[in-house]
C-alpha cells in the first residue's frame, strides 16, 4: 500500500510526523538534492542551514544514519561544507549534476544494509532507483516539495513525503 504524508497542512503533519527512529534500530540512508529540497538553484547558508532543519525536524536522523548531499554548483557545495558537517558531499556540475552525482554516490552503498533509504528529491531522474529498491523489497520514501516532484517519481514511489520549502518551514 501507497503511504502519502503532506507536511505542509499543519493538521497532517503533526499527525503524520516521521520523526521515528527506525524500530529495527537500523541505519537509514538520506539521499539529499539539496538545490531540489530548498526549490531553488542558487542556495545562501541560510537556505542549506533551513533545509538541514528541516531535515532534522521532519525525519530525526540518528548518528548511525548517513546523509549525502548533492549540489550542482561549487557556491552551493562550499554553503553545504560551511553549514552542515558530517555529511558526504558529492558535487556534479551541468545538466542534473548534482543528481548524477547522487546516483554514483549512492552505488558505493550495500542498500540492503539499510532500514530505508529516503530519496529528497522530485526530480524524474531518481525514478529507475525507487523502482529497483522498491522492487528488491527495499524500503524506500521520496522526499518532495510538491511542485518540485516529477509526475512519473510521484507514480513510482512507494512512499511519498511533502515537505514546506525549507526556508519557508523555517520562518
Amino acid at each position: 500500500m501507497r503511504k502519502i504524508i503532506d507536511s505542509t497542512n499543519k493538521k497532517s503533519a503533526a499527525r503524520n510526523a516521521i520523526k521515528t527512529i527506525p524500530s529495527d534500530g537500523g541505519r537509514r540512508l538520506f539521499v539529499v538534492d539539496i538545490e531540489n529540497y530548498c526549490g531553488k538553484p542558487v542556495l545562501s547558508e541560510n537556505d542549506v542551514l533551513a533545509a538541514k532543519q528541516s531535515l532534522v525536524k521532519n525525519f530525526n536522523p540518528t548518528e548511525s544514519d548517513l546523509i549525502v548531499v548533492g549540489t550542482g554548483h561549487t557556491s552551493n557545495f562550499m554553503n553545504v561544507g560551511m553549514v552542515w558537517r558530517d555529511v558526504r558531499q558529492v558535487l556534479g556540475k551541468g545538466h542534473n549534476g548534482a543528481d548524477i552525482a547522487l546516483l554514483k554516490a549512492i552505488k558505493d552503498y550495500r542498500l540492503d544494509t539499510f532500514s530505508e533509504v529516503l530519496i529528497l528529491s522530485g526530480d524524474n531522474i531518481f525514478t529507475e532507483t525507487v523502482e529497483k529498491l522498491a522492487l528488491n523489497g527495499g524500503m524506500v520514501a521520496v522526499v518532495s516539495i510538491k511542485h518540485c516532484l516529477s509526475q512519473k517519481l510521484a507514480e513510482i514511489a512507494p512512499k511519498l513525503h511533502f515537505i514546506k520549502q525549507p526556508a519557508l518551514e523555517a520562518a
